[in-house]
């Protein structure tokens, strides 16, 4: 029976477990527990669907792991009600070892394309892998849709070689292409992308198909709108202006070939194309979307990527209010925090001296509350400062607090520094002027 999807209501995530370095090295290492903890962080967040890579080496190394794995994570994300979309051909190149694809072709300027794309009778190998993967998962009530490639239309095939620079042998970086030459390559990828959308479609009938294209302005020259069921596009725009311009073509190109579309990769705050932004622009259109990512790992993406750590924290709450649909104010109704108003900015200033004051004092013999005493006055000014959004929070300065208060023997001498940094900036953000110290009477 054919699945119906309303793309529109897909609020997504892709999905790397936190504890490897690259999706190979995850799947290999496996961990039921992991994606058990991780499915109910995203049940929590009201997320509803997973986007996973699921590399093609994995298979052809243990296929009956490798498949009991994709069963099992599937089953895990839909008992918390977590739909997921598979990537099929990531990384599929069909042979046995990546020596064996290449192509190598002396006087060319750009890698080759894969030899499998070049050679239609070696696809047969491809088509078997999906016949296994659909065995697995074909019939669980959690699969969604099948992505079956993920941005086809630039990869690593289209990126020139250094030459033996200094530091850079054996690396590679972008080019800059010939375009005719890249849209030549790209057809015979492209060629191939279309060869699997008509296979998979005759095997799975009850499962819609799309393309994870890089850019929605790839859709048409791919030529797989018309064989796809949803248009997937990938978007990280900088600005609001250019990622309307996206939306606009989105939407465009899904009246044109009267076809639901889908941002299934967005979201890197090193691109200019901050969570709560993209998050409220793609409801606004009413068009779906999967955030990159869900999980905080040692991945070198989560360094720019990633909505919750694995103990539960949450880097920037902005981006979990933004999925349930609250988003910074920006316009002139913005009202400023004045956190000098109930006179606590002077009580913070005055407690501050009188701790600084009392632990450096050497009539005091018992020196052993120091370290606490001052860090509760340090927490009193972060508090203020962090409430009122006056300091940076990519570490808060609470953070540093708890970190002195997880030692064994903090350097008192550190703390009474950071204190009195603190006091600083609180005078210098509230434009702190000293006022009657009859409240110095008053509870501390």
């Amino acid at each position: 029976m054919k699945k119906s999807v309303d793309y529109s209501k897909i609020r997504g995530f892709n999905y790397t477990q936190p504890n490897g370095w690259d999706d190979r090295d995850a799947w290999s290492h496996y961990s039921h527990d992991i994606v058990e903890r991780d499915m109910c962080y995203a049940e929590r967040l009201k997320l509803n669907s997973a986007r996973i890579f699921i590399p093609y080496s994995c298979y052809r190394d243990q296929p009956a792991t490798f498949l009991a794995n994709e069963k099992d994570f599937v089953r895990t994300a839909w008992k918390h009600g977590i739909s997921t979309n598979p990537i099929v051909f990531f990384g599929f190149f069909g042979s046995d070892s990546w020596e064996d694809e290449i192509v190598r072709t002396d006087g060319e300027t750009m890698r080759p394309v894969i030899k499998t794309i070049r050679d239609p009778s070696l696809w047969v190998k491809g088509e078997e892998y999906f016949d296994r993967l659909y065995e697995a998962i074909g019939n669980e009530p959690g699969l969604l849709f099948w992505d079956l490639f993920n941005e086809p239309g630039f990869t690593d095939n289209f990126v020139t070689w250094y030459d033996e620079e200094p530091g850079y042998v054996g690396d590679f970086r972008p080019g800059r292409p010939n375009m005719q030459e890249l849209r030549e390559k790209q057809e015979l990828v492209w060629a191939y992308v279309r060869h699997f959308c008509k296979y998979v479609k005759s095997k799975d009938p009850d499962h819609d198909i799309g393309v994870g294209n890089i850019f929605i302005w790839e859709t048409e020259p791919s030529k797989t709108a018309e064989l796809v069921d949803v248009i997937v596009f990938h978007d990280y725009s900088a600005t609001r202006a250019r990622l309307r311009e996206a939306l606009d073509m989105a939407v465009a190109l899904g009246k044109k070939y009267n076809k639901p579309v889908l941002d299934n990769e967005m979201c890197c705050i090193a691109r200019g194309n901050p969570y709560d932004m993209a998050i409220e622009l793609h409801d606004e259109y009413g068009i779906g979307w999967y955030l990159f990512e869900l999980m905080i790992g040692v991945d070198g993406w989560n360094r720019v990527h990633g909505v919750v750590y694995p103990n539960g924290t949450v880097r920037d709450p902005a981006i979990v209010s933004a999925i349930y649909g609250f988003h910074r104010n920006r316009e002139e109704s913005i009202v400023q925090s004045d956190i000098g108003q109930e006179d606590y900015v002077n009580r913070a200033i005055y407690y501050a001296d009188k701790v600084l004051h009392e632990t450096r004092r050497p009539r005091r013999r018992d020196h052993s509350m120091d370290a606490k005493e001052l860090l509760e006055a340090c927490e009193f000014a972060a508090n203020l400062l962090e409430g009122g959004e006056l300091v940076s929070m990519a570490c808060p300065p609470t953070a540093k607090i708890e970190a002195y208060r997880r030692m064994k023997n903090p350097n008192c001498f550190e703390i009474r520094d950071f204190l009195m940094e603190l006091i600083e900036t609180l005078k210098r953000t509230t434009h702190y002027v000293k006022e009657d110290p009859s409240f110095r009477e008053l509870r501390i």
